[in-house]
């Protein structure tokens, strides 16, 4: 797979890429050199790159997410190594905020892909101790990804002065 990454002159197709990450045979110990771990968030462990792709191992510890973004004039592909992701797919609205439209449970072995003005979220939700390990490539790598906000609201607006109503 890098082999053929590394010949490639120009940005990748999403489809070839998903090709790729479905006929790679890929586990936890093949990666294990390069796997890091994040603290207070999921981990981008490059593998490899040249000016048209980046290849990442991506960690996620119970609870680790992505923010809602897009792939802003890049091609990306993963394959599940190990644990179940979620994935949330968004659709814009005339607010300017996202909205969910579908989600994806992702076991080991799933290819997901998206390019330019796709919106996901990528989040490891499962028990506290169950690790999501992530194979990804981006042709070429993304540099200026947008990011969504699903609400913006913190709850109802109160009138202070007007003190706490009850019935």
């Amino acid at each position: 797979m890098i082999d053929y990454l590394d010949t490639h002159g120009e940005r990748a197709q999403l489809d070839v890429l998903a090709r790729l990450l479905s006929k790679v045979q890929v586990t936890r110990q093949d990666l294990e050199s390069v796997l890091v771990f994040g603290t207070h968030g999921y981990r981008r462990n490059r593998i490899s790159c040249s000016p048209w792709y980046e290849l990442l191992a991506l960690t996620w510890r119970s609870g680790h997410c992505t923010p809602i973004h897009d792939h802003k004039g890049s091609s990306c592909a993963f394959r599940v190594v190990e644990g179940t992701g979620t994935e949330i797919r968004y659709t814009a609205t005339p607010s300017g905020l996202v909205c969910p439209a579908a989600t994806n449970q992702m076991a080991p072995g799933y290819v997901c892909a998206a390019q330019d003005s796709d919106i996901h979220q990528v989040l490891n939700m499962q028990a506290p101790g169950t690790d999501l390990i992530t194979l990804h490539i981006y042709s070429p790598p993304i540099k200026n990804m947008n990011t969504y906000q699903f609400a913006c609201s913190t709850g109802p607006d109160t009138d202070p002065a007007a003190g706490e109503q009850h019935c």
